[in-house]
């Protein structure tokens, strides 16, 4: 699939990296072996919603569900807040490669919108399936961001 033919989309720029919402600094700055260990002793659940608020996608297809494995309301009626402040540190990881895929193809298609309009589109080279629904699995994720790498290189087969 090709990049996005929007070409007048409205450019807003982000106040914070969506993984800096996760972090608190910015990527360049942090190790991998940094990274992990924050994943590892999980997000805050505050920060975690904070970077899906960046997106109407996000907001829309309930990303914080499909992070946490559980449905916004329980049976008692309490939201997902009412688990522990922190995410697991699966949780926190994919929340991670949520917040990679969003920067990265912002990066890319150059805005927001454009970015949201890719992930949310099935792409033939992922078979049919949206680039929001690979990057939810770590192998997916992987597929999703090779793919990106190849479009920023000019590469789209």
């Amino acid at each position: 699939m090709a990049p996005p033919t929007a070409q007048t989309a409205i450019s807003t720029p982000l106040v914070h990296k969506p993984t800096e919402y996760l972090t608190h600094a910015k990527i360049e700055e942090l190790s991998e072996l940094h990274i992990f260990l924050l994943v590892r002793e999980g997000f805050a659940l505050k920060d975690v919603q904070a970077m899906i608020a960046l997106s109407e996608l996000y907001l829309s297809s309930k990303l914080i569900e499909r992070i946490t494995g559980k449905l916004g309301r329980t049976k008692q009626g309490k939201g997902v807040e009412s688990t522990t402040g922190r995410l697991s540190s699966l949780q926190s990881a994919i929340a991670f490669q949520y917040a990679k895929v969003l920067e990265h193809a912002t990066t890319v298609f150059g805005a927001l919108q454009l970015a949201e309009e890719w992930l949310a589109k099935p792409c033939r080279r992922f078979d049919d399936n949206t680039p929001l629904d690979l990057a939810g699995n770590p192998v997916g994720f992987q597929v999703v961001e090779n793919y990106l790498e190849r479009v920023e290189l000019g590469i789209y087969q």
